[in-house]
């Protein structure tokens, strides 16, 4: 299989994967979230944003001399750091969406780190730093492009049922449904060249996966936090959201 055929089924696989229907996004976009609820969820999810774009540096240093793979990389990172404007860097447009909520720095870093958070942070930088960056390419490639843009349709959806915030205060969401699709398209550019080989789109398919399955750990991490109950397995039918 060329690599364009992996890719279309990988794409497949990907949009496929239980995290993009797991219970908390069911649930939250719903806008079934307490004030409470909303607060936990920004403070922890902050904890993964805040470093997100670190795991694209530290894939860049690792790809070798590949300097249009490089300059694909820098480009994405170009966007997250907001064209180097300090005001519009992704953590930034996050800290907007925090002061929103009347949450301030005292009250974001108070809390520990969720362990399923750390654990999604530790998983990334193994594989952006592994000796094999085609696994890192997986990771920030597919399972990060494809997915993003239906995910964070269903959290801004359930943030303004849930606070009735203005759009602008969601940016840092809304930014990604229209970005990352032309990530998308310059990242699955620049991860083509590594999956001609089958063992190369098995090592793609190996970080992709990896990365999801610990995506799917950090969503279980937030509906026990939001929730505080446990998370629904398979089957069993979510509550229902008060009203309907």
């Amino acid at each position: 299989m060329d690599s364009k055929g992996f890719l279309a089924r990988l794409k497949r696989e990907v949009i496929g994967h239980p995290t993009l229907t797991h219970p908390f996004l069911e649930r939250f976009g719903d806008g079934d979230a307490s004030e409470e609820g909303v607060r936990t969820f920004a403070i922890q999810y902050y904890r993964h944003v805040r470093v997100s774009r670190l795991y694209l540096a530290a894939l860049i240093s690792n790809c070798g001399h590949d300097e249009g793979l490089q300059l694909t990389l820098a480009e994405v990172l170009f966007d997250e750091y907001g064209h180097l404007n300090p005001d519009e860097t992704h953590p930034a447009l996050y800290r907007r969406f925090l002061r929103a909520l009347d949450i301030g720095q005292e009250e974001w870093e108070a809390p520990p780190t969720l362990p399923e958070i750390e654990l999604y942070i530790s998983r990334h930088r193994e594989l952006t730093r592994h000796p094999d960056f085609r696994l890192g390419l997986g990771a920030l490639g597919p399972a990060s492009e494809w997915p993003v843009p239906p995910i964070y349709v269903r959290l801004s959806e359930g943030l303004k049922k849930a606070t009735g915030l203005p759009a602008g205060t969601l940016e840092i969401f809304t930014s990604h449904v229209t970005m990352d699709v032309t990530h998308a398209r310059i990242m699955m550019e620049a991860v083509a060249p590594y999956a001609e080989s089958e063992e190369g789109q098995n090592k793609v398919r190996e970080g992709t996966l990896a990365s999801l399955d610990a995506r799917f750990v950090m969503l279980d991490g937030l509906y026990r936090a939001v929730y505080r109950e446990p998370v629904p397995v398979s089957g069993d039918p979510l509550p229902a959201t008060p009203g309907v």
